[in-house]
């Protein structure tokens, strides 16, 4: 409570001042077109975060709070309009911004959508190509929910870990979602699977429990599209980049674009990183599989190819709320200007230390 107050005074004086823009020019907010991010859009926040990860959640009322508010200051443009500011074949100056949605959840379609085409606002979905189509769900997501039933019955995490020789300090008294994240970002897939497999062999989760997890369907992303919306990439099956080899990075950047463009018919020219995470090999992939255009989620450009690191401030149902829990203008001006990274910064390392064929 009083760290949301503190948040409050402090968002309110910065956006009074001026000093939001300031404060994020010194972090490096670096003054470039707006891009902002968001995953699930969800008719109830409060039911919905018992079983998901919160920080993934929008509620519709909360998203069409920030989309007019920011639609207020901004000209929302596509991401291929995004492109061409970009890349200097606009030259025009007024003040634009972009909506994302990252891993192409069918809530998407039944909820952001309506919206979107309510309010006339393009968007971009960065779809998982290999989870379109399928009852599957993203592995953060089972991931979650496995971490979360675990931690109900209090077993002992670190004894099964230890069956394939991982090692995580103090990981059983994390929260799920710490639990969660700091697995995914120490372990590649192929182990991550084992691990999850046998979590469900020890307590399994039912099928109805996986249901808001659904991705789209192709003839879902063929309306998104024929509505305006730009389809990105978010890899075949959301691996981190920078947990992987060089040749999984190549054939997950590659194979999801191709996939996209034989079903959907229309140039891919769009991808994100998941969870926003890249290195210098991740860039290196993804521009040799031809995309133009790459998000992350920090302020940090690639020197050589800034145009594949183009910075997102990703948003969820808490992030621009005071401490009434009430939706703030003032915190979302922080938020989009990064005023307050200059406090947090960025944690991740851009430098890969992996060899041509693997890690070194």
């Amino acid at each position: 409570m009083i760290r949301g107050w503190i948040k409050t005074g402090a968002a309110s004086a910065l956006r009074r001042t001026g000093l939001d823009r300031v404060v994020g020019s010194v972090a490096g907010s670096g003054g470039g077109p707006l891009v902002i991010g968001y995953h699930r859009v969800v008719e109830d926040f409060a039911a919905s975060a018992e079983t998901s990860i919160p920080s993934m959640l929008v509620s519709r009322r909360m998203l069409e709070q920030h989309l007019d508010w920011i639609g207020r200051r901004f000209r929302f443009v596509s991401l291929d309009e995004l492109g061409a500011r970009l890349d200097g074949s606009d030259e025009s100056r007024d003040r634009v911004a972009a909506v994302t949605f990252d891993d192409g959840y069918q809530d998407f379609y039944d909820h952001a959508l309506p919206i979107l085409k309510r309010k006339g606002i393009p968007a971009g979905v960065f779809v998982v190509s290999g989870l379109v189509n399928t009852t599957d769900i993203q592995i953060h997501d089972e991931l979650y929910l496995l971490m979360a039933r675990r931690f109900g019955q209090r077993s002992d995490l670190s004894a099964l870990l230890s069956r394939f020789g991982i090692a995580l300090p103090d990981l059983d008294l994390r929260t799920p979602y710490q639990a969660t994240r700091a697995l995914i970002e120490t372990l590649p897939q192929d182990t991550l699977r084992r691990v999850i497999a046998a979590l469900e062999a020890e307590s399994s989760i039912s099928a109805d429990t996986f249901r808001p997890f659904h991705s789209m369907t192709w003839e879902m992303l063929e309306r998104v599209q024929k509505a305006g919306m730009t389809v990105g990439s978010h890899t075949r099956t959301h691996v981190l980049m920078t947990m992987e080899s060089r040749p999984r990075m190549a054939a997950e950047a590659r194979e999801s674009r191709d996939e996209i463009e034989r079903r959907l018919g229309c140039e891919v020219r769009h991808f994100a990183y998941p969870s926003g995470q890249f290195d210098d090999a991740a860039v290196t992939a993804v521009a040799n599989a031809g995309y133009r255009f790459a998000y992350t989620v920090c302020s940090h450009r690639d020197r050589v190819l800034p145009h594949l690191t183009v910075p997102r401030i990703l948003l969820w149902e808490n992030s621009c709320c005071d401490h009434r829990g009430n939706f703030s203008g003032d915190i979302l001006s922080c938020q989009i200007h990064r005023a307050f990274d200059v406090v947090s910064g960025c944690r991740e390392r851009h430098q890969s230390d992996r060899g041509q064929n693997g890690w070194s």
